[in-house]
């Protein structure tokens, strides 16, 4: 822009700390501006010019006038500018202190005088959203300014401040090295603080100082330091809250304290921050009001979904000079009851909902729980658990509500215990697993005995119910130490619990439970190749679910007796128990057993890759050959030959007994199948090649298949299948780091909401599908969303809308190139106008009328 025209005026705006300034001098040094404006390009640091009057003498002195008599300051400067001949350049460094003095009106003449005179372009540097004066200012960095770095560049920046310290990094994927710019949040001050401090430290320690005193340690150190904006974050953020300290009421102040307190900032702010602050004397304009002021100062900003939030650093440091309000903290807590309590179960908008606010919730019920342990956290805790995603978040609660074992019953304890070894037994945490269930039955013996102690003599019916409820928890610790052996691949421990578990069900009566044992003694007898036990177990428990209407556990039976008679080559009737499988995973609607479903047909096979090792042999280097051929046929549309390659490459391997490989080449056999638009086939091998992903613990082969299987469901009208496997294979992908698969479902499930006529669900899922495409630099993949959303808003009659989505899927399309997509866009925007002047014709007609 300042090369290519004579005046254009630019405004660096964002939060203290961003990089303004930075990008100002980077501007400033650049050779073709250095060429265009020679001799005339004035940087002026105004945090020294508090008023109108002394930044008028700082811009005469800095440009190097004489003042004549007769002539004040600002008449000097402007006679010097507006007698130029060339492009003048000039450069106001941290504006907001001049503009935020008594004098603003003053400043705002001058600046606009300035800004006036033909020839002469500016760089404004200033803490905000909003340039000053009416001015035509060219904002970097969009409205909001200049953004906080993703981690790539995060990653980068601090190599550039680290590389000539004495300490460096072994690997850029440390572990802790992210985990320490995820809490710099991409800003460039701190990350440049943070650095300098990592060429003497290690990075464990600097976490630690980090962990225990926050801001204070981003500050640089030494005896010649004195802090200010570009040495310390806190006098840095200070600046900024001196500011705005007199413009914020007390409403603000909360806003404040609460954006800082809940890590995901505040979803939908308009409609939730007043349910979160229910203050009787908070006024609809008053805190509205309240929200531009600290978004204007850059404190807050608001990201996607309407999300408020707060850089990492600066949420740091207004907990630490704010003091904390337990009033507060308890209207988040009641905010959040109610939130999980209404929450839409087992749908991808509820999954969405809750994914935006569970950090919130992790937060307050943290706090909640240091406090004491009430029913209320217990009964949130329940409904989390029951997304595994969130595991590795929800043990630590779980943790802390355990320290208040002297103050809860045995009951809920016991409860507590089991909750956590669940979810270390879903992580992979067998040895903690399995100490957690001893520790239970070692619980249940001391208790006893304590009670057996106190009352001496225990009456006839106090006996029974005791012994009931001590073998009812022996029997699930039996079953739960059974299924820590299994997937540790001891099957003859693990086979010995689960019967001592089933046996002690049926004593009790307790059909569900022994149904359970014969469901998970089957898949023991499966890993071990018993086939005809594992199908006698898997049936009886098929059998005892269903007669307890407990249809999830027939479903889960059914599929692994599918599974079963693949293995014995019994196609035909694995192909009708898994299709009827399927139908009874969907009829139950209870996406998380799905997920359960899907993942335990891996399981024993996960374990068995721990023993299968294949030696280096000539058959094993044809068979990758040919699946190396048949992969080159494939790309080149050749999809003869690569069908007969690649069907060589996997019988190959089958022989061999390489399942990964097998299962690559079904995979690919099922692209081609989907690519020659044989369906039925390409979804009969993406399955096959699922299951044997699972079995081998290829999760990423696995979520691959998924949302093949999601898409050919999609082409064959078979929606709700869809819908099952898109989201599994989206949780899949989330899970193992893969964002843009992970979006690509999402996309696809917010065409699936819309071919179903459910239009808000489709365009809540594909905005936010859209969003994360431009996060990722997918133009194609933003592109096709906003077509699809132009598609809702057109036949919903949302004209304006949908003209704007369409022009901007078109700049994407043409900016890749994809004709026939720009075909579509420019005959859809012609449809919307011709309708727009239908519009207009018709309301001039109405308003004649």
């Amino acid at each position: 822009m300042l090369h290519e025209t004579d005046q254009v005026h630019i405004a660096i705006l964002g939060a203290g700390g961003i990089g303004k300034t930075s990008v100002a001098l980077h501007i400033m040094e650049n050779l073709v501006i250095k060429e265009k404006f020679a001799g005339r390009c004035y940087f002026i640091p105004c945090e020294k010019l508090p008023d109108a009057t002394i930044l008028v003498q700082g811009l005469v002195q800095a440009i190097g006038l004489q003042l004549t008599q007769g002539k004040g300051p600002l008449g000097v400067l402007l006679d010097y500018l507006k007698g130029q001949c060339q492009e003048v350049l000039i450069i106001l460094d941290n504006f907001e202190t001049p503009w935020n003095s008594k004098s603003q009106t003053e400043v705002k003449n001058t600046i606009e005088h300035i800004c006036s005179v033909k020839l002469v372009s500016v760089i404004m540097t200033m803490r905000g959203t909003d340039g000053p004066g009416e001015i035509k200012w060219h904002k970097l960095g969009g409205q909001s300014g200049l953004p906080a770095h993703e981690l790539g560049p995060a990653k980068e920046a601090f190599f550039s401040f680290t590389s000539y310290g004495s300490y460096t990094i072994k690997q850029e994927e440390d572990p802790v090295l992210v985990k320490l710019l995820m809490e710099m949040d991409g800003m460039p001050l701190a990350i440049m603080l943070i650095a300098q401090h990592a060429r003497e430290l290690p990075l464990n320690d600097l976490m630690e100082m980090w962990n225990s005193k926050k801001t204070a340690v981003l500050k640089k150190f030494g005896p010649e330091e004195q802090d200010n904006r570009l040495t310390s974050i806190e006098v840095s953020i200070e600046l900024t809250l001196n500011i705005i300290r007199g413009k914020l009421s007390p409403t603000g102040e909360n806003v404040l304290r609460l954006v800082a307190l809940l890590p995901s900032g505040i979803p939908n702010w308009l409609e939730n921050l007043p349910n979160m602050l229910r203050d009787a004397t908070m006024q609809d304009h008053i805190w509205k009001m309240q929200v531009v002021i600290l978004k204007k100062s850059c404190l807050i900003y608001e990201a996607r979904d309407k999300t408020l939030k707060m850089l990492t650093p600066i949420g740091e440091y207004i907990m630490k000079i704010f003091q904390r309000t337990e009033h507060l903290e308890n209207q988040v807590w009641s905010f959040y009851e109610s939130f999980i309590d209404n929450l839409p179960q087992n749908s991808i908008v509820g999954d969405i909902l809750l994914e935006l606010h569970v950090g919130n919730i992790f937060k307050i019920l943290q706090i909640q729980i240091e406090k004491s342990l009430q029913r209320s956290h217990m009964k949130v805790l329940r409904k989390l658990c029951n997304s595994s995603q969130y595991y590795s978040g929800l043990l630590p609660l779980v943790k802390k509500c355990l320290r208040w074992k002297l103050q809860i019953n045995l009951s809920d304890q016991t409860e507590l215990m089991f909750m956590q070894e669940n979810m270390l037994r879903f992580l992979g945490e067998y040895r903690k697993a399995i100490q957690l269930i001893n520790s239970v039955e070692e619980l249940y013996k001391h208790q006893i005995d304590q009670e057996a102690s106190n009352l001496g003599v225990i009456t006839s019916t106090g006996s029974i119910c005791m012994n009931n409820t001590i073998e009812q928890t022996q029997a699930e610790c039996y079953q739960r130490l059974g299924r820590n052996f299994y997937y540790q691949g001891n099957y003859t421990q693990s086979q010995q619990k689960v019967q001592q578990a089933r046996d002690l069900y049926e004593n009790l009566g307790d059909k569900l439970g022994a149904a359970y044992c014969l469901q998970n003694l089957g898949n023991i007898y499966r890993v071990l190749s018993q086939y005809e036990d594992a199908k006698v177990m898997l049936q009886q428990a098929k059998e005892g679910f269903e007669g307890l209407g407990y249809r999830l556990g027939a479903a889960q039976c059914l599929y692994r007796l599918g599974d079963i008679c693949q293995m014995l080559n019994q196609h035909e009737d694995a192909k009708v128990m898994l299709q009827q499988a399927k139908e009874q995973f969907e009829g139950v609607g209870d996406r998380l057993g799905v997920a359960q479903g899907l993942h335990s047909l891996g399981d024993t096979c996960q374990m068995l890759q721990q023993y299968e090792h294949l030696k280096p042999n000539s058959r094993l280097g044809a068979a990758q050959c040919l699946r190396a051929l048949g992969n080159i046929c494939r790309m080149l549309n050749q999809y003869e030959d690569a069908k007969v390659m690649l069907q060589l490459a996997k019988e190959e391997f089958e022989g061999l007994g390489y399942r990964l490989g097998a299962a690559q080449c079904l995979h690919r056999l099922g692209d081609i199948c989907q690519m020659l638009n044989q369906h039925e086939d390409a979804k009969t091998m993406h399955q096959q090649a699922k299951e044997q992903f699972e079995r081998i613990g290829d999760r990423l082969g696995a979520a691959q298949c998924l949302q093949s299987l999601g898409d050919i469901c999609q082409m064959l009208h078979q929606y709700e299948e869809a819908k099952i496997m898109l989201q599994q294979a989206k949780k899949q992908f989330k899970g193992l780091g893969s964002r843009l698969r992970a979006v690509q479902c999402l996309r696809s499930l917010g065409n699936i909401c819309r071919l179903l006529d459910q239009h808000e669900d489709a365009k809540v899922i594909l905005q936010q599908a859209k969003e994360q495409f431009e996060g990722l630099g997918d133009r194609l993949g933003a592109a096709q969303c906003l077509r699809t959303l132009g598609i809702i808003d057109h036949e919903q009659g949302h004209l304006i809308v949908a003209k704007a989505n369409f022009d901007k899927a078109k700049e994407y399309f043409e900016a890749i190139p994809m004709p026939q997509e720009i075909a579509f866009c420019v005959d859809r925007l012609q449809q919307i106008n011709e309708a727009l002047v239908v519009a207009v014709e018709n309301q001039a007609e109405s308003m004649e009328v």
